[in-house]
């Protein structure tokens, strides 16, 4: 037992007053005369013994009122586990969960409203001096101070649901970056959460011995919940009129095997496809929704289900673009091999740009996805450099030297590109012998492969020697083990490097019927393809495409169907300019990029998923895993069942007992007074 006010204790003199009263009184006697022995039978016989009994009892019941009357005012205590802050001033830092899992309903309210509660609660167990701090996922700069009682309530009347998700050690950690203004003070630290697992992903850490936590857990069971995991298409490239189909990853974690539960794509706010899955409980599926790209431009996609009680990730936003045609320029030294122009001059998908060497306007290379070099014999620094240039900021480059090409100038880029040279023309006769048909650019090719698959052969090739740092990934082998055609990334695009002349002297490839998809494939793979979607939280720097700031440099990026607008930050890579969101994003949706009120490019986010996971640790699990890291200093609230005020003021300040004394010293007042009677009848 401790005392908060032990300067009353001086008090305990007192009891000094009742015991010299009691000293004067045993010394002294009554004289009583009488005349008539007959008076003495009416005259108690009374024992030296008993009349000490009787005043020492009066003696003790007046010294033991006095002394707990003394401890009442010196406001003893029982001290928690570490013992009771003295201070003037209490320090206690306020950890509400805002994640978007308390958005759930608990008996009518949010979890977000009973965890407002639950700290309004905490606040009764302190006193009007103390200075509070409030911590939310938000990690809000103004949530970095201390405030008085009426200031920390306006806080928490402002906090809402946020999308950003934080682990226990994050919060911790970021609680402890607090200054205090009292040096040494000891910190009470609350953690009011529904105690998602993911919420201790990444463990607990071994908290300051000089501070005291405690968990109060929201609920003690979990909610099951159904939601969209991810999405993504079959195909990377969507062009007109092109049969695409999206994939939504579903994931069932309730109790209950789920069937036919509906799934509905909207594209630009119109239905576009409808279909249902099956789940077993605790699993996950995959559903394939077929559509057509009936138009061109920026496309904005939802895909959504209903589920109940959790819904924020029951809706995924996503969005593309859809090309009209994709442009290929073919750079030759005279006309174009027919092996070009028959495949893509009259397809309506590619955008066929021919264009002699001696013509070619270096300016081109911007509306351009793919660029080939058909049977170069030489390239020009000039020539380099653009090229160079292009593969940077996100082209696809196809080389194909001719037999007798100038290696040196064919080197010097290869040498820009970090990638190796090629060495003089080898006329050997060669079988192409392996062929990478797991290649993306086979992707749907081969139903099944087959074990002596037909492949071209090639009348001679510049053998390749790798010396650059570029990762260089060989698409297909000749039979001595050289490589015939390579592919390698640079900046943001793709170089491939075939390394023997293209024609019907130099090999049968172009009538090999692997021809047209590898020409196709590189096409429609010829420039990186923007996310369909963004991750709130995670992703902060967004591509925009453009490789210049606008002169005016009004750039906004605005919800759609929302009036939430701002004026991103920006900073150039090098390749193209970036927008800087850090935290702007407040809302999962579809954003617009504009500039001067002309939108140039779009964006779509989601709430990060980490919280679609309902499990829970349950108040006993919470009890066992704190038993078992030993932390003393860690304390556990029951929310459910105690009264939160009244068990923090026990566990963290002690068990106060002033009043248990002011009830015993008020019953030896009462024993004294009745003895008092007693005697005197």
């Amino acid at each position: 037992m401790e005392f908060l006010h032990p300067y009353w204790l001086f008090g305990l003199l007192a009891i000094s007053i009742p015991i010299i009263i009691h000293l004067f009184n045993f010394r002294r006697y009554k004289k009583l005369y009488f005349t008539n022995l007959k008076f003495l039978k009416s005259i108690k016989n009374e024992t030296r013994k008993q009349h000490r009994l009787r005043h020492l009892l009066i003696l003790i019941s007046r010294i033991l009122a006095i002394t707990f009357i003394v401890l009442a005012f010196a406001r003893p205590y029982i001290p928690g586990p570490e013992g009771q802050q003295n201070a003037a001033e209490r320090y206690v830092s306020i950890y509400v969960d805002n994640s978007m899992s308390m958005q759930a309903a608990s008996n009518g309210s949010s979890l977000l409203d009973v965890a407002r509660a639950k700290a309004n609660e905490v606040l009764d167990a302190y006193g009007s001096s103390d200075r509070f701090q409030l911590m939310t996922n938000d990690f809000l700069g103004k949530h970095q101070r201390y405030y008085n009682r009426d200031e920390f309530n306006t806080l928490l009347a402002e906090v809402e649901i946020s999308p950003a998700f934080r682990s226990i050690t994050e919060v911790y950690e970021r609680m402890q970056e607090a200054e205090i203004p009292a040096q040494e003070a000891m910190v009470h630290q609350y953690f009011i959460s529904d105690f998602q697992k993911t919420f201790f992903a990444s463990g607990i850490s071994e908290p300051d011995t000089v501070n005291m936590l405690f968990y109060i857990p929201l609920i003690d069971e979990a909610y099951g919940n159904i939601y969209i995991d991810s999405c993504w298409f079959d195909s990377p490239y969507n062009h007109i009129l092109q049969h695409q189909s999206l994939y939504v990853s579903l994931v069932n974690l309730s109790a209950l095997d789920l069937e036919k539960v509906p799934v509905r794509l909207m594209i630009n706010g119109i239905q576009r496809a409808l279909g249902t899955f099956d789940a077993p409980a605790g699993g996950k599926t995959t559903l394939q929704l077929p559509f057509t790209n009936n138009a061109a431009g920026l496309q904005f996609a939802e895909v959504m289900i209903e589920d109940y009680p959790i819904t924020w990730d029951d809706h995924f936003y996503i969005n593309w673009t859809v090309k009209d045609r994709i442009p290929v320029q073919i750079i030759s030294e005279s006309d174009p091999g027919y092996y070009f122009s028959s495949l893509l001059a009259n397809d309506s998908v590619f955008e066929y740009k021919p264009y002699e060497i001696s013509k070619l306007d270096y300016s081109s290379f911007a509306e351009t996805d793919l660029i080939v070099l058909d049977n170069i014999s030489s390239l020009s620094s000039g020539l380099s450099n653009e090229l160079e240039k292009f593969i940077s900021s996100g082209g696809s480059l196809f080389m194909i030297p001719g037999e007798d090409a100038g290696i040196d100038t064919y080197n010097k880029l290869l040498f820009k590109l970090k990638l190796g040279r090629i060495m003089p023309y080898d006329t050997s006769r060669l079988m192409i012998t392996e062929l990478n048909a797991r290649h993306e650019l086979f992707f749907g090719v081969f139903e099944e492969i087959p074990e002596n698959l037909d492949l071209p052969e090639v009348n001679g090739h510049y053998p390749f020697r790798q010396s650059g740092v570029n990762y260089l990934e060989t698409i297909m082998h000749l039979q001595n083990g050289d490589p015939y055609l390579l592919l390698s990334n640079h900046g943001k695009g793709k170089v491939y490097l075939l390394t023997a002349p293209l024609g019907d002297d130099y090999g049968n490839l172009v009538r090999h019927a692997i021809w047209v998809p590898i020409i196709y494939r590189m096409a429609m793979l010829s420039r990186p393809h923007d996310n369909i979607y963004y991750v709130m939280g995670e992703d902060r720097v967004i591509g925009t495409g453009l490789d210049m700031i606008p002169a005016e440099n009004q750039m906004i990026v605005r919800l759609s169907g929302s009036e939430y607008e701002f004026i991103p930050a920006f900073h150039s890579s090098g390749e193209e300019i970036e927008l800087l969101v850090f935290d702007r994003i407040a809302h999962a949706g579809h954003y617009k990029l504009s500039v001067s009120g002309e939108t140039i490019a779009g964006f779509s986010f989601n709430y990060n998923r980490m919280e679609s996971d309902p499990s829970i640790y349950p108040y006993e699990e919470l009890k066992e895993m704190l038993a078992d890291l030993g932390y003393g200093n860690i304390l556990l609230v029951d929310s459910a069942t105690e009264h939160v005020s009244s068990t923090i003021s026990e566990l963290s300040q002690g068990k106060d007992l002033w009043k248990t004394f002011i009830w015993l010293a008020l019953f030896f007042i009462l024993l004294e007074i009745l003895l008092l009677r007693l005697f005197r009848k």
